[in-house]
């Protein structure tokens, strides 16, 4: 069965060479920092706090098919006026990608790379803000590709946003 599907892609010896590829060479935590400048101050009685998501990428070439890409998530939880916490991870990853067209890499660096590194980047925050002493709400999963069809719409209707992909959401 296998063989049938290789021979289907392959039958002319060309479909191999010319199938695009991606794989996942590193994953790793490049930098990260936890604040707690409200921690002391904080009033229970208040209820849980207001959580704010932020994310953000660069996407930067390594050499001809090699790419980093840097998924940047901020957490910060306010109680009232008061930040109770903020918790910043910088979850990064070199992945190998061949034959993609332009268009196609893009896609793929900002929907697919996110993808693999985000549940990477999650359990890096709730370990932040677990040691920090307070409790932290599952970060929910994130449709990149919901994220990268609104900035694709966004630069179609004229709106600036930035060339790499990087930005929040």
């Amino acid at each position: 069965m296998a063989e049938e599907n290789l021979d289907a892609v392959g039958a002319n010896g060309q479909g191999a060479q010319q199938q695009a590829q991606m794989s996942i060479q590193h994953v790793f935590l490049k930098d990260c920092s936890f604040e707690a400048p409200g921690a002391l101050g904080g009033d229970a009685s208040q209820g849980q706090p207001d959580i704010n998501l932020n994310l953000g990428q660069r996407f930067n070439a390594m050499d001809a098919d090699r790419y980093e890409v840097v998924l940047t998530v901020t957490v910060t939880a306010k109680q009232g006026e008061k930040t109770a916490f903020i918790a910043e991870v910088h979850q990064s990853g070199v992945f190998l990608l061949q034959g993609f067209n332009e268009q196609q890499l893009a896609y793929v660096a900002n929907v697919h790379c996110p993808n693999v590194l985000y549940p990477y980047a999650r359990a890096q925050i709730a370990a932040l803000v677990t040691a920090g002493g307070f409790f932290m709400p599952a970060l929910q999963p994130i449709s990149f590709e919901g994220i990268y069809s609104q900035r694709m719409a966004q630069n179609q209707s004229g709106e600036a946003t930035p060339a790499d992909g990087s930005g929040t959401a």
